[in-house]
């Protein structure tokens, strides 16, 4: 199985301007709209820049830096490799004294400000990504795709970046269907990649249906385990439905998301030919999803 992201369907037409997304890294930023600490507790809370690496990666280094084990360290989502993004961190701690945290500061990663917090990040522990993005070698004036999307919605898709590289999540989710019970490093990532699959086709029916009739708090299905039919799931290919089993035998629980997603904070501003553009999109949300309703991107990072 592979990832179509190009074949999913757009709201208002498949752009025809084209440009590059991350030609550097400094080209995407992110900054996380994190939950206040209390400024006590248990827990080390930390705000780390980190630049061209993994949240994962960044995890580790701190437990090993704090001498604790990481499953002791807390965050609140993954950040997309290359960018420059910042997020929060917790430590557990009781009982000690924090350690010199800028003993952890290189090329990658920078402490920007440490405290103390009550209890342990989690994820979605936050309200929201600030995202600042710029678009270069832009083909064509794109003001009127920008203005639009200042008041108006885009398809809630799961974003390229959640099935992999060249969707190789959903490549491994082929062996999880010969053997559900498949011991598989990352299995929940994969189990989340193929149930983000079927909810980008459900959401993709729907986008080439109703292209007229948006409701905002309209919700699609988040497939798993289900006493009842789920919506869309007569309709799947019988190449799909063997996931619904799968799903269900790993007890996978049925949940939905928003079909529709408005940036918040929407502005923009033009540079020769390139475009800076920021927006704030709620948790489990992604940038690439906005982007992909206003312009034929190429992303830069790929294959670095």
């Amino acid at each position: 199985m592979k990832f179509e992201w190009d074949r999913l369907a757009h709201l208002y037409g498949r752009p025809t301007i084209s440009g590059v997304i991350r030609a550097r890294s400094d080209d995407f930023s992110v900054v996380e709209q994190s939950f206040t600490p209390t400024g006590a507790g248990e827990h080390g809370y930390l705000v780390i820049k980190k630049i061209d690496t993994n949240t994962h990666w960044v995890a580790q280094q701190l437990a090993e830096f704090a001498g604790i084990t990481l499953k002791d360290v807390g965050f609140a989502g993954r950040k997309d490799r290359y960018a420059v993004t910042e997020q929060a961190f917790t430590c557990y701690l009781p009982g000690r004294r924090d350690p010199d945290w800028q003993g952890l500061n290189d090329a990658q990663v920078q402490v920007l400000s440490s405290t103390r917090t009550s209890r342990k990040l989690r994820k979605g522990d936050l309200w929201g990504n600030r995202f600042q993005i710029r678009l270069s070698r832009v083909s064509n004036n794109l003001e009127e795709a920008l203005t639009r999307l200042m008041d108006q919605p885009v398809p809630n898709y799961f974003g390229e970046q959640r099935f992999g590289f060249e969707g190789r999540n959903l490549a491994l989710a082929e062996q999880l269907i010969a053997n559900p019970f498949k011991r598989l490093h990352q299995r929940d990532m994969i189990l989340s990649s193929m149930r983000s699959y079927l909810f980008n086709r459900y959401l993709s029916a729907v986008v080439k249906r109703d292209q007229c009739a948006i409701d905002a708090e309209e919700t699609g299905p988040l497939y798993g385990r289900s006493r009842d039919p789920q919506p869309g799931e007569a309709t799947l290919p019988e190449s799909l439905k063997s996931w619904m089993g799968v799903l269900a035998k790993n007890r996978i629980k049925v949940g939905e998301r928003k079909l529709w997603l408005q940036p918040l904070e929407f502005t923009w501003q033009r540079e020769d030919n390139d475009y800076r553009v920021s927006f704030t999109l709620p948790p489990g949300c992604y940038a690439t999803s906005v982007l992909r309703e206003i312009l034929n991107y190429e992303d830069g990072s790929v294959g670095r």
